[in-house]
């Protein structure tokens, strides 16, 4: 899964100055088509995002970087602010869709859910306790988890997740903060106060996050309070800053400072060999704690690999948080038009507001009618919405103002497969395949619009090859399609093997559905 996330399908990304997504968040597209709304790229980030396999590893780090450099060049230019926007939220996607793909990777989604990018009903703590059940090795999540039961006064369920705690992470940051919230809670201000200076010595960022987020209603009253409960009563970041630790006895190790959360010191370290791809992981976490998300994005792309499901969740936070800044700074900057466009796109892919999105899409449109992207991002939103007579009319639209847009052709070939008009979707795929001649996707969709559409013979000449170099199958639907198509050829034989096949491929589904289930009772 993480080298997918790290390097895989570079052509996704090849286009950075204004990449566009396929479909919205619960996408299961193929990575090669990612790119298919793309139309120009800097230089620089061209160059990054080379397609030769030797480079990829650090292809990411390198284009955001270069996107990085653009701004610095150019503080002032929309257009700077706009490419690391699209570059933030199509790498945000491409994350976010192969999270979705494994259990352990949905805990990190809900997690990230949870810091508040979430359009949705849930509270944070059901977000929190859902990430907690579908991996409870995440590093801190038991103890986050029990300081919101607590600032929501769950004191029982808090006391439980406690005991978690300290029997799975007793060393961990938040399990120190759950430890000076539950202290408080029980008017052990001693234990509170030395508990959130512990947190001081290891990382003063840490502490005024949690000082900041110190419930008030668990403040000592009178004149007896220590120094930090003292600045938490006062609110004050400036009054935390006067405050004089202990020395810390840490060695320069930066595994040490690593595992005991010292995130100042090992951001202060020099920059690792570009050969370490642990040192970069364990640098860019400490960046991203510190909300240097600037930084942190380069070093935990070149760390990826060996940070994984942890990697990815502070890339996500990154990404969104660069993402949202840029979207503010562009509305800064005055060009609403792109304002409007980038905040839809923010909506739908990092907060799942496909109706808050589709209000930006429209306000952009009335701004610049004559723009086929807008209109093919209208598109998407209304067929998200599942309003699917305004989809069709806004990706029409958008052929109509540009005949090669593939993200529109793909949405009207996929509403007419979905509506059954098969002769319709092979007019779009037709359209697609000649523009793509080796879209193994489109391949797939015309063998199985033909197969329904009663001619065996075309269906047989899409599926077959395709099938055959290992196209994905992995519920073994496309090899019982297969077998109708040979059984109506009269080749008997060939459909039993096919029909097995799919038999085999749809077993190994249900039992790696079902080993996954088991894994996490």
């Amino acid at each position: 899964m993480y080298q997918v996330l790290r390097g895989g399908h570079l052509t996704s990304v090849l286009s950075i100055g204004v990449v566009l997504s396929i479909a919205f968040v619960a996408s299961a597209a193929h990575a090669e088509n990612f790119a298919e709304g793309a139309r120009q790229a800097t230089a620089a980030g061209q160059e990054a995002l080379s397609q030769n396999p030797s480079t990829q590893l650090a292809d990411y780090a390198a284009a955001a970087e270069a996107l990085q450099k653009g701004i610095a060049r150019e503080p002032g230019s929309a257009a700077a602010w706009m490419r690391w926007a699209d570059f933030a939220l199509e790498r945000f996607r491409i994350l976010d869709l192969e999270l979705r793909s494994a259990q352990s990777g949905m805990a990190v989604v809900l997690r990230f859910e949870a810091q508040g990018w979430h359009s949705g009903p849930e509270t944070r703590e059901e977000l929190l306790r859902q990430s907690a059940t579908a991996d409870p090795e995440q590093q801190g999540i038991w103890g986050e988890l029990g300081v919101e039961q607590v600032r929501r006064g769950i004191q029982e369920e808090a006391a439980a997740t406690l005991r978690t705690a300290l029997e799975r992470q007793p060393k961990d940051s938040w399990t120190l903060r759950l430890q000076a919230v539950t202290a408080a809670a029980e008017g052990n201000w001693r234990k509170a106060e030395d508990c959130l200076v512990e947190l001081g010595v290891r990382s003063r960022a840490v502490l005024r996050s949690a000082v900041k987020a110190w419930p008030k209603s668990l403040l000592p009253h009178g004149s007896a309070k220590d120094e930090v409960l003292e600045c938490a009563s006062e609110d004050s970041e400036a009054c935390l800053a006067e405050i004089k630790f202990p020395p810390s006895e840490v060695q320069d190790s930066e595994e040490q400072l690593f595992a005991e959360e010292r995130w100042e010191q090992l951001a202060a370290m020099p920059e690792p060999p570009s050969e370490l791809p642990a040192a970069w992981f364990r640098r860019g976490v400490a960046l991203a704690e510190l909300n240097h998300c600037e930084r942190a994005i380069p070093a935990l792309e070149r760390g990826l690999d060996t940070g994984a499901e942890t990697a990815a969740y502070w890339l996500e936070c990154c990404y969104a948080s660069e993402a949202e800044r840029a979207t503010a700074r562009i509305r800064a900057l005055g060009n609403e038009a792109v304002f409007h466009r980038v905040r839809g796109d923010f909506l739908v892919r990092v907060k799942s507001d496909a109706q808050s999105a589709t209000e930006e899409y429209e306000k952009a449109r009335k701004l610049q009618p004559r723009d086929a992207v807008l209109a093919e991002r209208l598109a998407q939103a209304y067929q998200s919405r599942g309003q699917m007579d305004q989809a069709k009319q806004a990706a029409r639209e958008a052929l109509a103002l540009d005949p090669r847009r593939l993200v529109a052709l793909r949405l009207l070939a996929s509403i007419a497969m979905s509506e059954r008009d098969y002769p319709g979707a092979l007019e779009f795929l037709n359209k697609m395949l000649a523009m793509r001649s080796n879209d193994a996707w489109v391949r797939v969709k015309m063998g199985i619009a033909y197969a329904h559409a009663g001619q065996p013979q075309q269906a047989l000449a899409y599926l077959e090859p395709l099938l055959a170099a290992g196209y994905p199958d992995e519920r073994g639907a496309l090899h019982g399609m297969l077998a109708g198509v040979l059984r109506k050829l009269g080749r008997e034989q060939e459909a039993q093997i096919a029909a097995a096949e799919a038999n085999r491929l749809s077993d190994l589904f249900q039992q790696h559905l079902k080993t996954g289930l088991d894994d996490h009772q």
